[in-house]
């Protein structure tokens, strides 16, 4: 399956977690409650985590267009406010330049818009998730300043991000005009190096997905844009199951940047094990990826929930000893506030039957969560105490 401007995922990394636990709940003697079966997350998984690039329902096409002097790749012009209507952040009006190391969305828009109106809470959400330093929205509209002043006090915290007043028209003639967007809405990413990587509708598909992607340090458009025979090919020898091909290309692409096609790291190990049915040769590369990439204990932290939780590997082809030295290293190697990796690891003692350690480890990570994130940690800690709570009721230990 080819795909213009992304990449082929075959299992969609973030997403192992909620479609996993079939079969730790199985291995347990329970089944969770709307978890995919087999053969519908075979289907699942061939379908990549970044679509090809969408026109933009609502507005004009989001592509490149003939005498487009902006395009994805670019270094992301200055912003020319006039006036910051909501959260300046300490920004002076004026021209003014992007920090880096911090992700920026910048969105054209207008309060008399309908599908602008429609974004707002979308864009609110989306910042809601992030730290202010991580992520800064920033909606730009070149309307009169009462206009737009009564239109955000109203809004209220509906509207939770930076906005501001164009200068004179400056900043959309550099964004834009630059870019062939004449519709609204519409809006850029820009990576923390200070390049463009998304330009489209905010509410498309593609956007979120590309957002989380540059946030996580995993997305680069030109990268993959380049990489695009590679891709074919590789879609092609799986499609044949000629894997010395698919073995060749992956590792070329691993090789080229890891971080951006880590999806392949992941595969790989799949294949080996479920295509190629050598689970000898699929733990020995894993143990390999341990050992290769412990400074990337995001990747090690899906290596193991693959391994340990993923519904299409067959509960006998799993080697949990294996997923826990990987959810450890990746403890080991990151930032020891970051809840992630204690829930990394809960998830594989949940998965090895290890009840009480697996409470332990997600109610830390709950607890060291900041506020706007615990709810990505409490569905799963409720589930472990259940199950605690269960195995102790029964007797078990």
């Amino acid at each position: 399956m080819s795909q213009s401007g992304g990449y082929g995922t075959p299992f969609p990394a973030p997403n192992t977690r909620q479609q996993g636990y079939d079969a730790c709940f199985k291995a347990l003697g329970e089944s969770l409650p709307g978890a995919l079966n087999r053969e519908e997350y075979d289907m699942t998984i061939r379908i990549g985590l970044l679509t090809a690039a969408l026109l933009c329902l609502f507005c004009t096409p989001a592509h490149a267009q003939r005498g487009q002097s902006l395009k994805i790749g670019d270094n992301a012009p200055g912003l020319a406010i006039a006036e910051w209507v909501k959260h300046a952040k300490g920004h002076p009006e004026g021209d003014v330049s992007f920090e880096e190391g911090t992700t920026y969305v910048v969105e054209f828009w207008a309060t008399w818009c309908p599908p602008c109106r429609k974004s707002i809470p979308h864009l609110t959400e989306i910042q809601n998730k992030y730290e202010a330093d991580e992520l800064r929205i920033i909606g730009v509209t070149t309307e009169e300043s009462d206009v737009v002043n009564r239109f955000v006090k109203k809004q209220g915290r509906r509207m939770n991000y930076s906005v501001a007043i164009d200068k004179r028209n400056g900043t959309s003639r550099a964004w834009s005009r630059a870019a062939g967007q004449n519709g609204i809405p519409h809006a850029f990413i820009v990576g923390p190096e200070g390049k463009i990587q998304f330009i489209g509708h905010p509410l498309s598909d593609e956007f979120e997905e590309i957002l989380e992607e540059v946030m996580g340090g995993r997305y680069n458009r030109k990268l993959m844009m380049q990489a695009q025979s590679h891709i074919d090919g590789i879609e092609n020898a799986r499609e044949l199951k000629n894997w010395s091909q698919y073995e060749l290309l992956t590792q070329e692409l691993i090789d080229r940047d890891a971080r951006i096609f880590y999806n392949y790291i992941l595969d790989r190990f799949e294949v080996f094990l479920l295509k190629q049915e050598d689970a000898p040769k699929a733990y020995a590369y894993a143990q390999e990826v341990i050992e290769t990439y412990p400074d990337d204990p995001e990747l090690l932290g899906w290596l193991a929930e693959r391994i340990a939780a993923a519904p299409n590997i067959p509960d006998a082809k799993r080697d949990l000893d294996i997923a826990l030295e990987a959810a450890k290293t990746a403890r080991t190697n990151s930032d020891p506030d970051d809840p992630r990796y204690l829930a990394f690891e809960a998830t594989v003692r949940f998965c090895r039957g290890e009840v009480t350690e697996a409470v332990d480890l997600q109610e830390r990570a709950f607890f060291m969560a900041s506020p706007r994130r615990k709810s990505l940690y409490e569905p799963m800690l409720q589930e472990y105490r259940s199950k605690s709570n269960e195995v102790a009721s029964n007797g078990g230990g």
